[in-house]
This record gives structure tokens, sequence and C-alpha cells, in this order.
């Protein structure tokens, strides 16, 4: 699985107050064009007519207690954005820890259902380093993932940079 610009995913509160580099949480802020102009473009939520700025969904209220939504906002772009937007490549693999929805039957290879299930910190020392016990577990050898109905979540992948 691969990102692109204006993919949506949750990602743990607890983890850090810094956000993930590349990304910007989906709680409704206002950002510039200039700074984020192919995510405005895909978007296209612009605040007012002059295409100065543009709002990101709020997604907080939705997301599950714990987790906080993000939204895939960076990369590497031509000097001109064409329309419509192309699906810009941002990361080639998931972020250790994302959570998305997903109608699978079984969860992809480095992927796991997230159904609050107990995992041993010994086999899992960079996810539990993000998730911690918030979830569950004693938190000396165990920690659960988050239960989120018809989600799964990255046991393998790209450990996510702060801003």
């Amino acid at each position: 699985m691969s990102h692109t610009i204006g993919d949506t995913f949750l990602f743990c509160s607890l983890w850090d107050n810094t956000g993930i580099s590349t990304c910007l949480m989906c709680d409704g802020s206002t950002y510039s064009v200039n700074d984020y102009g192919a995510l405005a473009a895909a978007l296209g939520t612009y605040t007012d007519d002059t295409g100065v700025s543009f709002t990101v969904p709020n997604l907080t209220p939705s997301a599950p207690s714990g987790l906080t939504p993000y939204i895939v906002a960076t990369g590497t772009f031509p000097s001109v954005i064409p329309v419509p937007v192309p699906n810009y490549q941002v990361v080639s693999g998931q972020y250790l820890g994302e959570i998305v929805y997903s109608s699978a039957t079984y969860p992809p290879s480095g992927w796991a259902v997230c159904d609050g299930s107990l995992l041993q910190i010994a086999q899992s020392t960079s996810l539990f380093a993000i998730y911690g016990n918030a979830f569950g577990g004693d938190g000396r050898k165990t920690f659960a993932l988050p239960a989120v109905s018809g989600a799964i979540i990255a046991t393998t992948g790209i450990y996510p940079s702060r801003n």
C-alpha cells in the first residue's frame, strides 16, 4: 500500500503531539495554498474566491477515542500541477501503526485486524513505541491493538517521522 496526496488514515493520538511529517491533522484547520498547493488542488476546498487558502476536513469528531485522523499533504511534485491532479506517490509503503478501514476478509501481510488483540512487546517493539499500552495490556510484556470495527493496523512499515 502506498500513499497519495489526500489519503486519510488514523494514528495514535498519544504518540506525540508534533504530528507526522508530510501529513496534516484532519481538524478543520486552514492552510496556505503556497505551502500545500497539490493538496489544495486535490481537495478543492478553498476558503475564498482568491484561492489563497484552503481548509482540510475536520474528521476529529468521528475518530475513535485515542486516534487522530491525518491527511497526506506533501511529496515531490512538478512545478505546475496538472488538472485533474494525478495520484502523486508520497511514500513507498504504509506507516507503521497507521489505521485504515478495510472491507477485506483477512488483512494483507504486514497488517492486523484492529480488534483489541494483545501483542507481545518483545515481538513488536516498534509498534509498542508508538502505541504503548494506550489501548490495553500491562505495558511490561503485552500491549493491545485498538478496537476499531472494520479497520486494520499496519504492523510493519515505515516508522513515521515527526514534524
